[in-house]
């Protein structure tokens, strides 16, 4: 036992860092703001939803958890998971004799109440359990969960007790995640390759011929001619005086005169599937340590927790700075910093995954908006918004004059003028269209598709319809009833898809000939011989991801063979990257500064002490729990867990998160 405690004492600066981690778990496990009267009531249901050799998991439990501030976004599985991990940490502590005893329970509780400082607060029982009824529920509940914690600390201390670090580990790991890399990649995915394929008649008439059923047309299809009016035509008419412009960027709200926000991030990277939760608690001490002085984190302070914790080398040397301020981009809802635009300067984000990463993002100061800087943005809007209402003003006239007249090309002549087209420009036909379908010069509209739904007879005309880039009054030219579609209709279609296929039995042998090109310099022309394009990426550091858009990406056998790669070199082989290969040659390499090693080197040590401790505790569980559920001791109640996502009577269904 002597011994035991003597390994104790070598970890126990990382113990504590553990036992921070879980103390901010135990102390908002059973804070439960509610959403709606069902999961109310389901956060004191105690109907078991799994049990680890007996030690049970209520339905209870995993709401109060699903609510809590620290696992917005994480689903039920999830939870569950990571509870099922707490039991088996539970079991496998009483297995090793390192289970917290009543007086160990009874400190800490004590500690935790008497807080820190000269001047610490006398433990009043009543007004503990008054405190412990009102915040967490169950006196019984929350004094098991700190045993838990502590008999966790103690398990992770004994299993960890022998690991080391060496300092050629710390700097070679310094090396690889600060060497940067100027390469010339070629990415090779389907979709691409797609593009330059083209597929003979034959092979399209055989495709259809396979799926032709697939085809078939079980809904009208309608051909349509209508009158356009363009928004943008009419919008090159007006005339925008510069004191409407002045007018218009001092009426707007103090929000619209900013150019963007800065910030700052924090990146934890998830190196397996397994160290998720191991990860967010470390994400989640980082935040409560930046908290300790209030909500709001200065610049300095962030910056600082940065340089020593975040795991990307591009931000992390400049204290987390993100290159440019955050602009907004409705095209890009996931994009995770743009939830910085709704925030206050100096908040920070709780930790949120993304992309195999943990992110903690800072909120800077605002980067004004000029009048100049706004100037363009104005006027564009400005003219859309008068050329909209013109728009719409002319085409109500034009479905007025098309209703009395049946005659597209003479009402087309009649408002030409006004609508600054020509009569041929404004007179448009469809092929034979039916719901969902994309139709030329419109898309996919729901909008086009309410419009001519009550057209039922030849020369029918429909009301002012909004369409892509202006308004539509359509006219029923022919109608023709369900039945099984013509090779010539659903051409477009098969083509796009014979062309996937085709390229998905080609891409990967294209990037293999691509790979064979003798340097780097070469790479480009072997790409062009092949169809597709090399590109460039400069001061790439490993971590971050290769490639442009949703594509890009990127993971450890695509890292490794950069980093083993000199000036010149060529990967020998293409590598896949989710569904898309990728050849890559390194133009430049600037090795890691190992005078900045040295400076680092105190914090680099404890960091990798840490993450290997920690990989340690995470496969001691990985192998624990696979144990478990071979030995059958690890039960879930499927029917219990689909009662926390069933929705409420009367919502829609959401997809429902299975255990």
């Amino acid at each position: 036992m002597l011994r035991f405690f003597t390994r104790l004492e070598k970890t126990r600066n990382f113990v504590l860092f553990l036992f921070a981690i879980l103390m901010v778990g135990s102390l908002v496990f059973f804070y439960t703001p509610q959403s709606n009267t069902s999961l109310a009531n389901l956060a004191q249901s105690d109907e078991t939803a799994a049990s680890v050799s007996g030690n049970k998991i209520s339905v209870g439990e995993i709401v109060r958890q699903k609510e809590n501030q620290f696992s917005r976004g994480q689903t039920t599985k999830m939870i569950l998971d990571g509870m099922i991990s707490g039991r088996i940490t539970r079991v496998e502590a009483e297995r090793l004799g390192l289970t917290a005893s009543d007086k160990e329970v009874a400190d800490e509780i004590r500690r935790q109440a008497k807080g820190e400082g000269e001047d610490p607060k006398p433990f009043d029982q009543k007004i503990y359990e008054q405190n412990v009824i009102e915040s967490y529920g169950n006196i019984e509940s929350y004094e098991q969960r700190v045993r838990d914690n502590l008999s966790s600390q103690k398990v992770l201390a004994f299993l960890t007790s022998g690991v080391t670090v060496s300092e050629q580990e710390v700097l070679d790991d310094f090396q690889r995640k600060n060497t940067k890399f100027d390469l010339a990649y070629v990415p090779v995915g389907s979709a691409d390759l797609a593009k330059t394929i083209t597929p003979t008649d034959q092979e399209l008439k055989d495709y259809f011929e396979q799926n032709k059923q697939t085809y078939a047309i079980t809904v009208p299809q309608k051909k349509i001619r209508y009158v356009f009016v363009n928004t943008s035509k009419m919008g090159e008419k007006l005339k925008i005086e510069d004191s409407e412009l002045q007018t218009e960027y001092d009426n707007l709200p103090p929000e619209r005169k900013v150019a963007g926000v800065l910030g700052q991030e924090i990146v934890l990277r998830i190196a397996k599937p397994e160290f998720d939760e191991q990860i967010k608690g470390k994400a989640d001490e980082l935040v409560a340590r930046l908290k300790e002085e209030g909500a709001a984190v200065s610049e300095e302070a962030f910056a600082t927790m940065a340089k020593g914790h975040s795991e990307n080398p591009a931000t992390a040397s400049l204290g987390g700075k993100l290159p440019g301020p955050v602009k907004e981009n409705t095209a890009k809802k996931d994009d995770p910093y743009q939830r910085l635009l709704k925030m206050k300067p100096g908040d920070i984000t709780e930790p949120f995954s993304y992309q195999g990463r943990y992110f903690i993002l800072r909120r800077g100061e605002d980067v004004p908006k000029s009048f100049a800087d706004a100037r363009k943005e104005i006027e564009v809007s400005l003219r859309n918004r008068k050329a909209y209402s013109l728009a719409a003003e002319l085409a109500q006239k034009v479905s007025d004059k098309l209703k009395e007249n049946k005659d597209p090309q003479k009402t087309a002549q009649e408002f030409a003028a006004q609508a600054n087209m020509s009569a041929a420009d404004m007179v448009r036909e469809t092929g034979y269209v039916k719901p969902g379908d994309n139709v030329e010069n419109i898309g996919t509209s729901p909008q086009f598709e309410s419009g001519i739904a009550s057209l039922e007879n030849p020369n029918d005309v429909g009301d002012k319809t909004p369409v892509k880039d202006g308004f539509a009054v359509p006219m029923l030219v022919d109608k023709k009833e369900p039945r099984d579609a013509e090779f010539e209709e659903v051409k477009a279609q098969i083509l796009d898809v014979v062309k996937l296929d085709k390229a998905r039995t080609q891409v990967e042998e294209i990037a293999k000939a691509i790979a064979g090109a003798s340097n780097a310099d070469a790479l480009s022309a072997a790409a062009t011989a092949k169809g597709v394009k090399a590109k460039d990426q400069k001061n790439f550091v490993l971590g971050s991801p290769l490639g442009e858009g949703p594509t890009a990406g990127t993971n450890e056998e695509l890292e490794d063979a950069i980093y083993a790669m000199k000036v010149g070199d060529v990967t020998p082989k293409p590598i896949k990257i989710g569904d898309n290969w990728v050849v890559v040659g390194v133009t430049k390499r600037e090795n890691a500064d190992t005078d900045e090693f040295a400076k680092q080197r105190s914090d680099l040590l404890q960091q990798m002490l840490s993450k290997k401790r920690s990989a340690v505790f995470g496969d001691y569980l990985a192998a624990a729990k696979q144990k478990y559920e071979k030995g059958g001791y690890i039960k879930i109640y499927k029917d219990a867990v689909e009662k926390i996502d069933a929705p409420e009577p009367g919502a829609p269904a959401s997809n429902t998160a299975k255990s």
